[in-house]
């Protein structure tokens, strides 16, 4: 068994591809970009945010000072942009901000083109679960840098995050040993949000791209692939880009995070709002269950999906289930952006919604299946349109 599981790692490693790096013929394509500017992304981000460590201060009492002169004070140049001084801390704050924003975008964009492409096919399952657990390494370096601000909006944003571990407790088989509780505290440090909290939010956020970081460069230390397969024009561009959006809208610093006083809504970074709008829907149980059963789904989709076609049409019910995906999370996120949901009403709605797309889903695979073997007892094949991926 041990053997088989060997062969099995050493066949996909050697096709792995963290950043696209051995698709460097689809260069052409914009969709086989997103790999190299997620590690574009993420080298921007890591640099900057190191730089800004040497100025910030992982206090509660000191962290919302320090980031407001680090965006208003350090380095304070002789120009202004709309009544607003512009700083070379403000500048690195901004392209902190923006570049993790662009990083996580290029993860969920690169995570869409593989599983609507069937890249996680055989041999690219490595890829696939590495990607996955790459999004969510990435979200929750996003969260526990966004406390770190120490304003309002962050900081009841983590207080809502770190209540979902809580909910695996809602688990029949979890319940008992309080698995969701020893998660919560892990990451809070105590019964509250409080300075244990923003230490070990600081540590871990800090920790999550450091050890990753040494981790992807002793693998292309070893495999002697390059890291970046673009050239130096769409790289100065995107930096270029970052920059301008950093000046003309600068990263927020908010209100000073008050426990006594709850802002409505509650609000977090952008790709968290589609979680947050599903807690607000759902009963403990599931709030703490559901998360984890879509990860899991994540992760075995290369196991579970057994056709043969990596077509989106050649994989009807996950073309359904992924497309299903993307349309739920938009449309979690424009309902709580816009506070417009209505929770005694919609979840039956989304529930009854969710099943007959299911069911037309898979009624689609049967009878695409049904069509491939009359096709095969005939000896026709089929018309099977060609996918980007080849």
């Amino acid at each position: 068994m041990w053997e088989r599981v060997r062969d099995w790692l050493a066949e996909r490693r050697q096709k792995l591809d963290l950043f696209d790096e051995t698709l460097v013929a689809r260069q052409d394509n914009p969709l086989y970009l997103m790999g190299p500017m997620l590690y574009y992304f993420w080298l921007i981000t890591v640099v900057t945010g190191v730089i800004l460590m040497l100025w910030y201060e992982p206090t509660t009492t000191g962290a919302y000072s320090s980031i407001e002169r680090i965006q208003n004070d350090i380095g304070r140049l002789a120009v202004t942009f709309l009544g607003h001084p512009v700083t070379l801390g403000g500048l690195v704050r901004g392209l902190h901000k923006y570049g993790a924003d662009a990083l996580i975008t290029v993860i969920f964009l690169r995570i869409y083109r593989m599983y609507f492409l069937g890249e996680y096919k055989k041999p690219g399952e490595l890829s696939w679960i590495l990607a996955i657990t790459g999004l969510i390494l990435g979200m929750i370096s996003g969260i526990t840098g966004y406390l770190l601000i120490w304003n309002q909006r962050a900081f009841w944003a983590a207080k809502v995050v770190l209540t979902v571990p809580v909910y695996f407790d809602q688990i029949p088989v979890l319940g008992p040993m309080k698995f969701g509780s020893m998660i919560a505290f892990l990451f809070l440090g105590g019964p509250a949000v409080g300075q244990a909290t923003i230490t070990r939010f600081y540590a871990i956020h800090f920790g999550v791209s450091l050890v990753l970081l040494i981790l992807v460069e002793v693998m292309f230390q070893r495999t002697r692939r390059k890291r970046i397969n673009m050239s130096l024009f769409p790289l100065t561009l995107f930096l270029i880009m970052l920059i301008v959006i950093s000046i003309i809208l600068p990263a927020e610093s908010g209100r000073r995070a008050d426990p006594t006083r709850t802002p409505l809504p509650i609000l977090s970074d952008w790709y968290f709002l589609a979680l947050y709008q599903y807690v607000k829907y759902t009963p403990p149980l599931w709030a703490g269950l559901g998360p984890g059963l879509l990860i899991g789904f994540g992760m075995l989709v290369p196991f579970l999906d057994r056709s043969k076609g990596r077509g989106p049409l050649q994989r009807p019910f996950f073309t359904v289930v992924g497309a299903l995906a993307v349309i739920y999370f938009l449309a979690f996120t424009a309902l709580i952006l816009f506070n417009i949901a209505v929770i005694e009403r919609d979840p039956l709605i989304i529930m009854n919604i969710t099943l007959v797309v299911l069911v037309l889903g898979l009624l689609w695979e049967l009878r695409y299946r049904r069509r491939l073997r009359k096709a095969a007892l005939s000896g026709i094949r089929p018309p099977v349109r060609v996918s980007a991926h080849g």
